[in-house]
């Protein structure tokens, strides 16, 4: 067959071609329909096919460049990067990541430890009769003299400003970096943990105690109310995203998610949780600690953004204290709702644990 032969009856198929692709980049490749969409793949193979034999048997250098650009659309459009899916994004967002969070044992260490730790050295700081001198021990004299004149004057003598709203992003910021790097480590990650812990609660009950002037104690919870929520929850998760991938590097044993219960023989079900802990390669193993950690971590960050944004345009405002405690509440309530009630185990997930 002749070369213009061939051209003239190879035409009419690459022409169909470059019509699918136009179709293919103003509609979605769903409303194409399947046959059009397995028709499209018949002739970019065709096209590939046609261009190699242009180059082999050196057609004219019109018919090789027209081939050249044809695959390459072709190949865009076959190839290009899948559109968003919302639906997916809020299936991840409401349902997979709190539920991962709930989950994590990592997460709850870290949570029982350090309320536990806030709430005891909290209640000893606020008595001192019964604990003379515990809160300059843990705090140090100098840190509660410098809290108690921070706080004689009202919160809003300052104002609300830009330049603190990306001071405390910076600091919230560093608090989250060093729970989450030093947690790698287990051990430094629990003692930064029960640091945080210690030290926050003895401020709270110092400033509770009756040693000091009352009304510097109401100023400061005037001021931390708002952002304490988001704020205290953050350092909780930092944490334990730290710890998460620290223990992935000690133990490599992680949970087999690729079978579910269900789908094993009758007789194996009862073996199923002796036999589901899987033994990994330490990079590996470090991989899936820090897939893992990434969700929790994510959740952090977004926590410290928001307790510095509360902190510093609505902690120093003149808002009266009833509104900054009524934020208060509808933080717990929110942070409650996502990681609690949406990510509380449902009875599908508890059949397969």
């Amino acid at each position: 067959m002749k070369v213009a032969q061939l051209i003239e009856k190879r035409r009419v198929y690459w022409q169909e071609l470059e019509n699918l692709c136009s179709q293919m980049s103003n509609s979605r490749k769903k409303s194409l329909g399947a046959r059009n969409i397995a028709r499209f793949a018949a002739l970019y193979r065709a096209a590939c096919a046609d261009l190699a034999l242009a180059d082999s048997y050196q057609l004219p250098p019109n018919i090789v460049e027209y081939l050249h650009k044809l695959v390459g659309r072709a190949h865009g459009q076959l190839y290009r990067s899948r559109r968003i899916d919302w639906s997916q994004i809020g299936h991840m967002l409401l349902v997979r990541i709190p539920r991962e969070i709930f989950k994590d044992r990592c997460v709850q260490l870290t949570f029982w430890l350090f309320w536990s730790v806030f709430l005891l050295c909290g209640f000893m700081a606020a008595n001192p009769d019964r604990f003379p001198v515990f809160a300059a021990d843990i705090a140090g004299a100098d840190a509660l003299d410098m809290m108690e004149q921070m706080y004689a004057n009202a919160p809003n003598s300052g104002g609300p400003t830009a330049q603190g709203a990306a001071f405390y992003v910076n600091h919230n910021t560093g608090i989250g970096i060093q729970c989450f790097v030093v947690g790698i480590t287990v051990i430094g990650g629990l003692g930064v943990l029960l640091y945080n812990a210690a030290f926050l609660g003895t401020i709270f009950g110092h400033m509770a105690s009756p040693s000091v002037p009352e009304d510097t104690g109401d100023h400061f919870f005037e001021f931390v109310t708002a952002h304490g929520p988001f704020e205290l929850t953050a350092i909780v998760l930092a944490a334990g995203a730290g710890l998460r991938i620290g223990f992935s590097l000690i133990s490599p044993y992680h949970k087999e998610e690729s079978l579910e219960r269900d789908e094993l023989p009758e007789a194996e079900q009862s073996l199923f949780e002796k036999t589901r802990q899987v033994a990994y390669e330490r990079i590996d193993s470090l991989r899936i600690g820090a897939k893992r950690a990434l969700p929790i971590m994510g959740a952090s960050a977004i926590l410290f953004t928001l307790a510095a944004m509360v902190e510093a345009w609505v902690s120093p405002s003149p808002l009266p204290e009833w509104a900054k405690q009524l934020i208060a509440i509808l933080s717990s309530g929110l942070l409650m709702v996502y990681f609690i009630v949406l990510g509380y185990p449902r009875k599908e997930d508890r059949a397969t644990r």
